[in-house]
C-alpha cells in the first residue's frame, strides 16, 4: 500500500476531568506521536510528518511481522518499570548514528502503543465511529510484544483519572465513542485531561548562565504566536539536566533583532531565531499573560514553532468544566 502523501494525526482539546457513558477513556502517554504506514515497506511518520523508521529498529522489525496492509495511530514510548520514562525516550529521539541507535534498541526498548486504526487493506476506516475502528484493531494486533493496542476505560473518567494520576501518569484523553478520525484538526471528541498546566512554546532568546551554567544559558525566553507575530510569555529556568542544557545550547541560534512582538526588558540578552519547541509547566497564567513559575518539561522535536499558538495556550490555562468539555 502506498500514499501520496503523509497523514497528519487528530488532535484533542484541553478540558476538564467529567465521566460521561458516550466517552471513552484512554491513559495520555509521556511519547512521541507516531502514524505507521504498513504495506509493501514500513514506515513510522512522526507528528511532523517525517519519516522516523531509522530510530526504531525493533519497532521495524515487529510491523513487518504483521504482513497487514493497513495505517495505525499510536505513541511512542519508553517503558521504565512499566511506566512510560521520557528520558529514556529523549536518548533514542537525538539519535542518528546507526551504531548507537543499535544499541539503544536494546537497552532501552520503545514500544508503539497504538490507539486508532485508519486504514486496512487501502480502504479508509476514519469516518467509522471510534469503537468500530477500535474493536477491528484489536484484531490487527497482538497483546503482545512492542507493538500492542491501548486499553481503555468505558464512561468513569473521574475514577480513570484518579488511577492514572496513582499509578504516575501524566492524565488521560477523553474521546467521543461515535467520533469519526479528523486528520490535523484539534476536535473536542477528544479532550486531554493533565495533572497540572503544560504548554508548547517557542524559544526566541536566552540569558546566559552563571556557575556551573556558564557554558550554557541561565534561562530560556519564550513565547506563542498571534497572527503570525510572536509574543513573549515568560521565561523557564529550573527544570534542565546538564545533558539538556547542553543539547539545546548547540541548538541555539542568534540573530542581531528580538523575533518577538512584545520583546521584555531583560538584560543581557541574546536573541535566537524562533526554531526550538519546548514543552513547561507553571501554575497559571498571571492577568498580564505570563506563565508563573515556569517549568522545563522537554524539547518537543515532534512539532512545529508555528503549531505554537496564544490560543494552545488560553486552552491549556484555561481548563473548562464538564459542562464546557461536552459539545451540546
Amino acid at each position: 500500500m502506498r500514499f501520496k502523501k503523509p497523514i497528519k494525526p487528530m488532535l484533542a482539546r484541553s478540558g476538564g476531568i467529567f465521566s460521561h457513558p458516550d466517552w471513552i477513556f484512554e491513559p495520555k502517554i509521556d511519547g512521541t506521536r507516531c502514524i505507521a504506514h504498513l504495506g509493501r515497506a514500513v514506515n513510522l511518520q512522526n507528528r511532523r510528518q517525517r519519516s522516523i523508521t531509522f530510530r526504531y529498529p525493533e519497532l521495524l522489525s515487529q510491523l513487518k511481522q504483521l504482513k497487514r496492509s493497513c495505517v495505525l495511530d499510536g505513541e511512542i514510548a519508553v517503558l521504565v518499570k512499566g511506566r512510560p520514562d521520557f528520558s529514556a525516550l529523549s536518548q533514542r529521539e537525538r539519535q542518528s548514528d546507526p551504531l548507537r541507535i543499535g544499541y539503544l534498541s536494546e537497552s532501552l526498548p520503545a514500544s508503539y502503543i497504538v490507539f486508532d486504526l485508519l486504514f486496512l487493506g487501502g480502504k479508509s476506516l476514519m469516518s467509522l465511529p471510534l469503537l468500530e475502528r477500535k474493536a477491528i484493531l484489536a484484531d490487527v494486533l497482538p497483546h503482545e510484544g512492542n507493538v500492542v493496542p491501548m486499553d481503555f476505560w468505558d464512561g468513569a473518567g473521574e475514577a480513570y483519572y484518579s488511577a492514572a494520576l496513582r499509578l504516575g501518569l501524566e492524565g488521560v484523553v477523553a474521546k467521543r465513542k461515535g467520533s469519526s478520525y479528523q486528520p490535523g484538526v484539534r476536535s473536542a471528541d477528544w479532550i486531554k485531561v493533565k495533572k497540572g498546566l503544560t504548554v508548547d512554546l517557542v524559544v526566541g532568546g536566552y540569558i546566559p548562565g552563571k556557575g556551573h551554567r556558564r557554558f550554557t544559558f541561565g534561562g530560556l525566553l519564550l513565547g506563542a504566536f498571534r497572527n503570525g507575530a510572536l509574543i513573549y510569555v515568560g521565561r523557564v529556568g529550573s527544570g534542565f539536566t546538564q545533558e539538556e542544557l547542553e543539547d539545546i545550547s548547540s541548538q541555539l541560534q542568534p540573530v542581531e533583532i528580538s523575533p518577538f512582538e512584545n520583546p521584555p526588558g531583560t538584560p543581557g540578552v541574546t536573541w535566537v531565531s524562533p526554531l526550538l519547541v519546548m514543552e513547561v509547566s507553571a501554575l497559571e497564567v498571571t492577568s498580564d499573560g505570563h506563565l508563573r513559575a515556569p517549568t522545563f518539561i522537554r524539547q518537543r522535536h515532534d512539532r512545529l514553532p508555528d503549531e505554537c499558538s496564544l490560543d494552545q495556550l488560553k486552552d491549556a490555562c484555561i481548563r473548562p468544566s464538564c459542562k464546557d468539555s461536552l459539545p451540546a
